[in-house]
C-alpha cells in the first residue's frame, strides 16, 4: 500500500521530467530603439498552438507558423537601414523562460520582401548561429543566455520597402529520427515573423531561397545525432548573404550545391507603419557566426 506522501513525491517526480521536455518558443515581442512594444505588435499571428513545433519541412506553415496564409498583413514597424532591433523570444510568454536547455540546435534569420508574402525564392539569411565544437555552444545555448533577446542589424544597403522577417530555432533532441519514422521522430522548426519597413537608400535586395524547399527532412543539419560524438555542424537552408559584396554567399542545399536561387521583388514601400523610424537599440549582441557554413 502506498503511502499519500509516496504518491505526492512521485508525482513530483514525474512532473520534474514532462515539464521541461515541453521547451517551445516564439516571437513574443519586438524592439526598437530602446522601446520593448506589447505582445503582438508587429508580429505575423502565430497558429493557435503558437509554440508549437513544426516538423514537416514542406509545409507553407514553415514560413511563419502563421494562423493565415497572407503573413504579409498587418502593421509594420519602421526601421532604418543600417540600425538594429531586437526579436524577444520565449516558451509561452513574454515573462517565461527562452526555452528547454535541452533543446539544443541553431538559430537563424531570413527576410523576405513583404511584397511576395514569402511565396517563391525570396528569402535570404542575415543572421545565424549553429554549433561551436570547441565550446561545445550552440545557438539556442546563446539565446538563452541573452534571455532570448536577438539582435537584429538591417543592412545598410538594403533597399527601402517593407519586409517579412522570419526569426527561426530548430530543436535537434528529437532530430536522430528522421521526420515520419516514428510519433515523435524528427527535428522541430519553430520559424515565427515581424513585420519591418526600412527607410534608406540602399539599393540591395539579395536573391532568395524559397520556402518550403529549402530544407529536406534528411539535410545533415536536420536529420543529426545529437547524442553522438559529432565534430561539425551544418546549418542548413542558405548561408548569411554578404551585402555589399557584390553578389553575396551563395544559397547552399543539404549536398552543399548551390540551390536555385533567383533575384527577389523589389519590396513595396509604406508610409502606414508604426513604430520608431531610426536609430538603433540597444542591448545584448548576438552572434553571426555560422558553423558549416561557407
Amino acid at each position: 500500500m502506498f503511502s499519500k506522501l509516496s504518491v505526492s513525491v512521485s508525482l513530483a517526480a514525474l512532473a520534474s521530467l514532462v515539464v521541461p521536455a515541453f521547451g517551445h518558443i516564439y516571437i513574443t515581442n519586438f524592439e526598437y530603439n530602446g522601446d520593448k512594444m506589447e505582445e503582438g505588435k508587429c508580429t505575423v499571428k502565430p497558429w493557435d498552438d503558437k509554440n508549437y513545433p513544426e516538423k514537416d519541412v514542406t509545409k507553407d506553415t514553415m514560413r511563419c507558423r502563421s494562423a493565415s496564409t497572407a503573413i504579409n498583413e498587418g502593421e509594420y514597424c519602421d526601421v532604418a537601414a543600417g540600425s538594429t532591433f531586437s526579436v524577444h523570444m520565449h516558451e509561452s510568454g513574454p515573462t517565461d523562460r527562452v526555452i528547454s536547455e535541452s533543446h539544443k540546435g541553431p538559430y537563424m534569420v531570413y527576410m523576405a520582401p513583404a511584397a511576395s508574402n514569402g511565396e517563391g525564392n525570396v528569402w535570404f539569411s542575415v543572421l545565424d548561429e549553429g554549433w561551436n565544437p570547441d565550446t561545445d555552444v550552440w545557438g539556442v545555448d546563446t539565446l538563452i543566455k541573452l534571455n532570448g533577446k536577438l539582435d537584429i542589424q538591417v543592412p545598410p544597403t538594403l533597399a527601402p520597402g517593407q519586409y517579412i522577417v522570419r526569426a527561426q530555432v530548430i530543436a535537434l533532441h528529437e532530430a536522430d529520427r528522421v521526420y515520419g519514422e516514428d510519433e515523435d521522430a524528427g527535428a522541430e522548426f519553430f520559424p515565427s515573423c515581424v513585420l519591418i519597413n526600412v527607410s534608406g537608400t540602399g539599393t540591395e535586395v539579395p536573391p532568395g531561397v524559397a520556402i518550403p524547399g529549402a530544407y529536406d527532412k534528411n539535410d545533415p543539419g536536420v536529420h543529426f545525432n545529437l547524442w553522438d560524438d559529432a565534430t561539425s555542424y551544418e546549418i542548413p537552408g542558405p548561408a548569411v548573404y554578404k551585402f555589399g559584396s557584390g553578389g553575396g554567399a551563395a544559397a547552399t542545399n543539404n549536398t552543399g550545391t548551390p540551390s536555385v536561387i533567383a533575384s527577389s521583388p523589389a519590396p513595396s514601400s509604406s508610409s502606414s507603419s508604426s513604430g520608431s523610424s531610426s536609430g538603433s537599440s540597444s542591448g545584448s549582441s548576438s552572434s553571426s557566426s555560422s558553423s558549416g557554413k561557407s
